[in-house]
């Protein structure tokens, strides 16, 4: 629970340093009161239920996990249930935590520099409705662990406070959303082709190892995996897009005005 309070520190953090940026005018990424107004007011008011409803989650007691079926789950989640690891699971946390930092690479870029306040309203924003989907849905399904499954463990282990918040996993999608919201921002800065490469590289597999960590700790089956990721990579790669400064397309052999000649308006021909 503490890893996604974590978040809400973050957002206010984030908030905090844009209260002391000027207005200025942003490079690659644009503020849009239509669209970011609703996206943090949506996000904010969600993030509260979810915590509302993290805060109210009563876990299934001894006699509830008794009474499971190991039959009822899908063939692909079986296996899950003789899970358990430890070591997996602070494996787990160790690159959640590290997935925080990654957004403070576009510091390393001027450019991105620049456009800091728009960057951090939309790192806000994904922060915000990462908690609103993956902590609402938890709190829905009310989806048992794999280790409340198996009987081999310690009745403490397995009435443990978050027993029933299997579906889907909250370390997989924050993992996943801070990885392609940073590699999606740093994409629009860095020229190199090969770097950005790399970038996407490290995105797509960090939030992959925290899954497994999670599924062979015995916290999560593999759908709950599955689905943290797909959510937490859409919303970190859509938001910047979302944003995007619509750059002006020209194409061989055609015409455009050239907006910064002197006269009111240049037609130039490109060839």
């Amino acid at each position: 629970m503490h890893f996604f309070r974590n978040q809400i520190f973050l957002v206010c953090a984030l908030l905090l340093a844009l209260s002391t940026q000027g207005y200025t005018q942003y490079q690659h990424y644009d503020f849009s009161a239509k669209l970011d107004i609703p996206l943090l007011s949506a996000g904010a008011a969600g993030t509260v239920t979810s915590l509302i409803l993290r805060d109210n989650n009563k876990p299934l007691g001894l006699e509830q996990l008794n009474e499971l079926d190991v039959g009822k789950l899908m063939d692909l989640d079986m296996q899950a249930t003789g899970n358990y690891s430890l070591s997996s699971q602070k494996a787990s946390d160790v690159l959640l935590t590290a997935s925080y930092a990654l957004p403070l690479s576009t510091l390393l870029i001027p450019e991105a520099r620049k456009d800091l306040g728009i960057i951090s309203i939309m790192l806000a924003e994904s922060i915000l409705l990462t908690e609103t989907l993956t902590g609402i849905t938890k709190n829905l399904v009310n989806r048992p662990r794999p280790y409340a499954f198996n009987t081999d463990l310690a009745d403490d282990i397995r009435i443990d406070d978050n027993n029933n918040l299997s579906f889907f996993s909250g370390h997989t999608s924050y993992t996943a959303m801070f990885s392609f919201f940073t590699a999606s921002v740093l994409s629009n800065y860095i020229e190199n082709q090969t770097t950005r490469h790399f970038v996407w590289a490290g995105a797509i597999l960090l939030p992959a190892a925290t899954g497994f960590y999670r599924y062979d700790g015995g916290k999560h089956f593999i759908t709950d995996v599955v689905a943290g990721y797909a959510v937490g990579a859409a919303i970190g790669y859509l938001i910047p897009r979302l944003h995007e400064v619509e750059k002006e397309k020209t194409s061989p052999n055609s015409f455009h005005l050239d907006r910064k000649a002197s006269q009111p308006f240049r037609l130039v021909f490109v060839f």
